[in-house]
């Protein structure tokens, strides 16, 4: 038997082993306590392309309240597509708590026991930790598993059926809503510790960027929930990529260039905080205040003719770009701005 380890990191995600062993094997048997819509995706995928060589048992726990009511409503349209191929049952038990995938084809079985939910950042995001079990058959540890797993679905589970569905949804948007209040507190408290913001001022920084447009209310929702930079009167950033984040936040500062429509303005600003969740627009985050004491800048063709005099830019455009500036230009930025000398 081979054993490894699955914890969203790198190159492997619960997501690609989970849909690699769906497209392989003959029959599934999974259990979640947590179910979302992002969670389940990929299982109607792999039905419909299966070609009704796939049969698969989803057993689904409704513990806290944190599976979507709207999730449950998706099983019950693909159950309705595809009942032929999956069948879906809910564990009787209200601390139900497992998470644990088992594929058997010929000659195979794999299994999965660990931290992650059929959710999508149980799926796909750090934070989590799973066994992979390989072995030449259901034999020892993935018999006892698949033992297990029959016998809680023969005994202590029922069908899914709309009055689940709806009788659950009260205490699924409840959850979601204490969710919204709690997990800000508990970033909060795990944050680590951040320099105080007068040390931060003091921070020389080369790094230019620039943003342009807006993000989707969506992610100014997801920031509002998840944050208290709001609340603190703090400007933010998402960036796709953690390098583009940390590219702004290691340095501790970094001139922005603005533009909106066809004006733009210069700013020197100190990161405050960085965090990172997924949104809409991206998932690496910083906030960031405008250095105290420094000023705005609007380009005008005066400013455009200082910042080529200095080596910052050729021509306008050249602000879209991120780079590195030279100690002459961040001087011609820092008189502009007027910032502080230390």
């Amino acid at each position: 038997m081979r054993l490894d380890v699955i914890d969203n990191s790198g190159a492997t995600s619960m997501i690609a082993e989970l849909r690699k062993e769906l497209g392989a094997c003959r029959s599934a048997r999974m259990a979640t306590a947590s179910l979302t819509r992002g969670g389940i995706e990929f299982i109607e995928e792999a039905v419909s392309d299966s070609s009704g060589n796939l049969r698969v048992r989803l057993l689904v726990g409704l513990y806290n309240g944190h599976t979507e009511a709207a999730a449950l409503r998706g099983l019950l349209g693909l159950q309705r597509r595809y009942g032929q191929y999956i069948e879906i049952r809910i564990a009787r038990n209200e601390r139900f708590h497992w998470k644990t995938y088992l594929f058997e084809s010929r000659g195979r079985a794999v299994a999965f026991v660990g931290s992650s939910n059929l959710t999508k950042e149980g799926l796909g995001v750090e934070g989590e930790f799973n066994i992979r079990l390989i072995a030449n058959g259901m034999v020892g540890a993935l018999g006892h598993i698949a033992e297990t797993f029959d016998r809680i679905w023969e005994r202590d589970s029922c069908p899914l059926s709309v009055e689940i569905a709806e009788r659950f949804a009260p205490a699924s948007n409840r959850s979601k809503e204490l969710a919204r209040q709690i997990d800000p507190i508990i970033k909060g408290v795990l944050r680590r510790p951040r320099k105080s913001r007068a040390r931060r001022e003091q921070r020389i920084s080369a790094v230019m960027t620039s943003i342009e447009g807006s993000v989707s209310r969506a992610t100014i929702r997801a920031v509002k929930d998840k944050t208290d930079w709001y609340r603190k009167g703090w400007q933010w950033m998402v960036c796709r990529r953690r390098s583009d984040r940390d590219r702004l936040f290691n340095p501790g500062a970094f001139y922005l260039a603005e533009f909106q429509g066809t004006k733009v303005q210069l700013s020197l600003n100190d990161v405050l905080e960085k965090d990172e969740f997924t949104t809409e627009d991206g998932r690496y985050l910083v906030a960031y205040q405008k250095r105290k004491g420094s000023k705005f800048r609007s380009v005008t063709p005066a400013t455009l003719a200082t910042l080529k005099g200095a080596g910052v830019i050729k021509k306008k455009g050249d602000l879209q770009q991120d780079r590195r500036l030279s100690r002459a230009g961040r001087e011609a930025i820092n008189a502009l701005l007027r910032v502080p000398q230390r």
